[in-house]
């Protein structure tokens, strides 16, 4: 059977906890050209460079003329490698943030008392291991619940077969079987 197929419909599912890891990624990256720069000039510091340009012979030592040339291109670095962070990063938390939030919203059911959901993720999703543990969980439960829901139907049949010899057991009986069932229903479960 085919799975359905899942697309993305809102990149920014978890807007304070992907907007962080962005801002960190792209930090991160400012800070790794910021101490490329200052490692390349410290190791070049005893170092001149000739440099021709427009038409104009400019000596000068290595490290000044370099970082001019790197920070006249600067604009350029920020805004398209700048751009890829934020895209990469995006692409990234949301393998994180989609089933995080999906999580949120099966577990939410779960204390709402419906166990009869699948957490379905995508192929790519983090997470697939959780997702199975709640998925056996909630077959267990399903398979527990069922079997309580057998076992007091049995209960009340045997209670309704029975005469009535003793008619105070019975009347305990099948109030203990209402409240069984009382119990039982208020989940939402695949009945096995």
């Amino acid at each position: 059977m085919n799975q359905p197929r899942y697309r993305r419909r809102n990149f920014f599912i978890n807007k304070e906890y992907q907007g962080r890891t962005i801002f960190h990624y792209f930090l991160l990256i400012l800070a790794g050209s910021i101490l490329f720069s200052l490692v390349f000039s410290f190791f070049s510091s005893n170092t001149i460079s000739i440099v021709y340009d427009d038409y104009h012979l400019k000596l000068g030592t290595t490290p000044g003329i370099l970082l001019d040339r790197i920070f006249s291109a600067q604009w350029f670095f920020i805004v398209i490698c700048g751009g890829a962070v934020i895209l990469i990063t995006l692409f990234l938390t949301h393998r994180v943030a989609g089933p995080f939030y999906r999580f949120e919203k099966s577990i939410d059911s779960m204390l709402e008392k419906n166990i009869s959901l699948e957490i379905h993720l995508r192929k790519k999703d983090e997470g697939k291991d959780v997702a199975e543990r709640l998925n056996r969980f909630n077959q267990m439960m399903a398979g527990h619940l069922s079997a309580m829901e057998a076992a007091n139907n049995q209960i009340r049949e045997l209670a309704d077969n029975t005469g009535t010899p003793d008619g105070e057991k019975l009347n305990l009986i099948r109030e203990k079987s209402q409240k069984l069932d009382a119990l039982i229903n208020e989940f939402t479960f695949n009945r096995q």
